[in-house]
């Protein structure tokens, strides 16, 4: 049994990855990177169920900044273009017969729309090349063993049985695995599930690219409606490469909500005529408050499994990235013990500081929505800092501390109360 200080990578060692999406594709090519610059021998296994060139994640498919900088910084990548399904401008943003057009300024990154299949098989690929062992299997238990003559991961799945020195829990919020990590963390510091999920409805419209060009451009339209629609926190519109992505999303929200948002007038306007009664519904979910204790003895959680997300701007794909890298430097530096993986937990503390401010933004928009939005609409209609702070919150350019840190407090509560 190897003692607490050296539960370290060595050559040889086993990182098992259940999930190759974003987070687990990422977190494998930073391994593999790194452990080539220190002449670690490495076996880096990466457990993924789906077939990319079929299946995809139940997701817009949006990419925001800095996810270029760390593509190229941290992963040695350059996305190809033709991954890159249209570049994004800027946002509508509609609330209670009022709107307003957020544009960027010219020094701002751009952001785009991607075909999240082909994104997700192009970073997994790129991991398989570096070297990981790509397993299209799911895996279904997990054991911790550790005892006087064993200490070690055993992973069960469709395809067999595995041992491993550290495992990546890389699989979103699918509920077999989720069950399977809280109870195998059970005798340890036990892994908890995020407490808040939200629900999102997707569907896919063909439009001609002349109409979609006239009527949305390369703007996303987003709605903040939940007056009109109970239970719908969010809506958009997304323009893609001959078609367009509509979705909600909400707590306790089914696919009627998705059918009653797309027949109010405000969103009617960005449609082509089409049967609403034959389109496809997809449904997906998002985690909107941490996880506890996402890693352990052994193990590290990444990617949506974390919680550690904006509550209302995603940015899902950004932050499984960033966290699949943040836990494979982690391992690299410090190794795969509880006490190593406080320094994970450490270098992502930018999203788990966000996530009070988010909330709270959350929370006025879902509550005080219709009190406090259209004021604040108008004051960016004709102020330019509280137009970035609309910019930047809609975007995901910027952090909600930041973009809250940077607002004139007084200015503003004096600006809300009399409008």
């Amino acid at each position: 049994m190897r003692s607490l200080d050296k539960l370290i990578l060595k050559n040889g060692d086993k990182i098992a990855i259940i999930g190759g999406g974003p987070a687990g594709s990422s977190c494998a090519i930073k391994l593999l990177l790194e452990a080539k610059r220190r002449g670690l021998q490495l076996q880096v296994l990466i457990f993924e169920g789906k077939d990319f060139r079929i299946h995809h994640n139940q997701c817009v498919g949006v990419l925001s900044p800095p996810i270029e900088k760390l593509f190229e910084e941290e992963l040695e990548l350059e996305i190809p273009s033709s991954l890159l399904n249209r570049k994004i401008y800027g946002y509508r943003l509609h609330s209670f017969h009022n709107k307003i057009l957020l544009v960027g300024q010219n020094g701002n990154e751009p952001t785009y729309t991607i075909l999240r299949n082909d994104f997700d098989n192009f970073l997994l690929e790129s991991a398989s090349y570096l070297g990981a062992q790509i397993i299209h299997s799911r895996v279904n238990n997990v054991e911790f063993i550790c005892n006087s003559h064993y200490d070690e991961v055993r992973l069960y799945h469709e395809s067999g049985f595995l041992k491993a020195d550290v495992i990546v829990g890389a699989f979103g919020l699918d509920e077999t695995m989720l069950f399977v990590l809280e109870n195998a963390t059970k005798e340890m510091i036990r892994y908890k599930r995020p407490r808040k999920i939200l629900t999102s409805f997707i569907t896919r419209i063909p439009i001609e690219e002349a109409y979609l060009d006239r009527k949305l451009g390369s703007m996303i339209s987003a709605f903040l409606l939940p007056t009109t629609l109970p239970g719908v926190e969010f809506g958009a519109v997304t323009p893609k490469e001959g078609h367009i992505i509509v979705n909600v999303a909400g707590e306790k929200i089914t696919s009627l909500h998705l059918d009653a948002f797309l027949d109010q007038p405000e969103v009617r306007q960005y449609l082509p005529d089409v049967d609403l009664n034959k389109i496809e519904i997809f449904r997906g979910h998002f985690p909107t408050a941490p996880a506890k204790n996402v890693y352990g003895q052994r193990y590290v959680m990444i990617g949506d499994a974390t919680g550690w997300m904006r509550p209302f701007k995603g940015k899902g794909i950004n932050a499984a990235v960033f966290t699949g890298i943040k836990a494979a430097e982690t391992m690299i530096n410090f190794g795969f013990s509880r006490d190593a993986f406080q320094h994970y937990e450490a270098s992502c503390k930018a999203l788990l500081d966000d996530y009070l401010y988010g909330a709270a933004v959350r929370y006025l928009c879902k509550l005080g929505s219709r009190l406090f939005l259209p004021p604040f609409i108008e004051l960016a209609k004709v102020n330019p800092v509280f137009y970035e702070a609309l910019f930047n919150s809609v975007s995901a350019h910027d952090s909600y501390k930041n973009i809250i840190n940077r607002l004139p407090k007084l200015f503003l509560l004096k600006k809300l109360l009399l409008l």
